[in-house]
């Protein structure tokens, strides 16, 4: 298998001395949103690879998940209640166990009773132990049981038409960036959307701004991110991180970046492939919290950059353009971290890392799951890294 892994981080940020926009400070009054313990983290790009992540995170186990079926480049990955779900670009969730075993998948392409277009966003209820799709070309959510993948029932859902969905404490939530669908629907002209039960909106979270609204982009990544039971979320233009419950919101962190997008770029709807290679500071997101470390990523200057933030000693590790551990044992590969479950960072790799590590940093001191794996036909490994204490 030959797996192509696509980053794209294209959330942008406004300034926060922007006159079009509300401040922060009066969008927290309005929208009764906690800011106690907001913490405010200021980062900076370094101009070095960084080599030592072994002082800080540890390789704990690897899951080798199963050679059949096949998946393509991986969409999503999702680790909720002991399974692991992921869905891959054939459009189907393949659930797995912890051991890597194949549970069951949902794969039902097509355009009949039950049957979905293309899985455009899933979330697991574990609650309710429901696995739900929503289907954008059909407007149409589809549950399933989440521990065998049986189907339960379809829903109708015509608006909004989110670009995302994540599930918390029993409860939904729909990223809503644009709104030009149901442009007299005021009452969904909002980022952050709430419901209980998947079709009824019941809370609604940062009004549009029209100049935001209008700013659509090619490809959008995911603004939510799972921590345990922790869910937190960065809404487009933003560089504040939220922290999401059923009762309200807190905002967590204030993020600094260097540089970031002015909002006059935004009202410009400036090239996007252009921003992306200028020296602002683009979105904020996979944002992870293990221990005392915070994990997240941006984009600057043409590159990806991950940042590693001590939070008890309020200190940068790292920003940069690459995370690795230099012996390649405790952290083996360039990283990306795509998680945290059970207090611990995880992270999928795909079989092109592995053999392009194997290829061209043979001296490196591999584990043996990775020396006898072949990329020609292996799946992805998920790899949990503890915090070196």
């Amino acid at each position: 298998m030959k797996q192509l892994y696509y980053i794209t981080t294209f959330l942008l940020i406004f300034c926060s001395c922007q006159n079009k926009n509300r401040s922060n400070e009066s969008l927290f009054q309005a929208e009764n949103i906690s800011t106690e313990g907001l913490q405010t983290i200021t980062v900076e790009v370094e101009d070095y690879d960084f080599e030592y992540l072994g002082k800080y995170l540890k390789a704990a186990s690897y899951v080798q998940l199963a050679a059949e079926p096949l998946i393509g480049a991986i969409k999503e990955v999702q680790i909720k209640n002991e399974k692991i779900y992921v869905l891959d670009a054939f459009s189907r969730i393949v659930c797995y166990d912890m051991q890597g075993n194949v549970i069951f998948k949902i794969d039902a392409v097509g355009a009949g009773p039950g049957e979905y277009v293309r899985i455009s966003a899933f979330a697991i209820n574990e609650q309710s132990r429901e696995l739900v799709i929503y289907d954008n070309p059909k407007t149409t959510l589809l549950y399933y049981n989440s521990d065998n993948g049986k189907q339960i029932k379809t829903e109708k859902f015509p608006k909004p038409n989110p670009g995302a969905m994540a599930s918390s404490d029993g409860v939904y939530y729909y990223d809503n960036q644009f709104h030009s669908n149901y442009p007299n629907d005021s009452t969904l002209h909002y980022s952050l959307l709430l419901s209980k039960n998947g079709t009824d909106i019941v809370q609604r979270y940062f009004a549009h701004n029209q100049a935001e609204a209008e700013y659509h982009f090619s490809a959008t990544p995911q603004p939510f991110s799972y921590n345990d039971s922790v869910l937190y979320y960065c809404r487009n233009f933003d560089n504040t991180v939220y922290k999401l419950s059923p009762n309200g919101l807190k905002a967590v962190y204030e993020i600094k970046i260097p540089n970031p997008l002015p909002f006059s770029k935004i009202e410009e709807k400036a090239n996007e492939m252009g921003l992306m290679k200028s020296a602002y500071s683009l979105g904020i997101e996979c944002i992870y919290k293990c221990e005392n470390l915070l994990y997240f990523q941006f984009y600057k200057g043409g590159y990806l950059q991950v940042v590693l933030y001590d939070l008890s000693r309020k200190k940068q590790i790292y920003c940069g353009k690459r995370l690795a551990d230099k012996a390649g044992r405790e952290v083996p590969f360039y990283r990306l971290i795509n998680g945290v479950y059970k207090n611990r960072f995880w992270g999928y790799i795909t079989p092109e890392t592995i053999e392009w590590a194997l290829a061209n940093e043979p001296d490196k001191d591999y584990p043996e799951i990775f020396r006898s794996y072949n990329p020609d036909s292996g799946n992805p490994i998920i790899a949990f890294y503890e915090v070196v204490k």
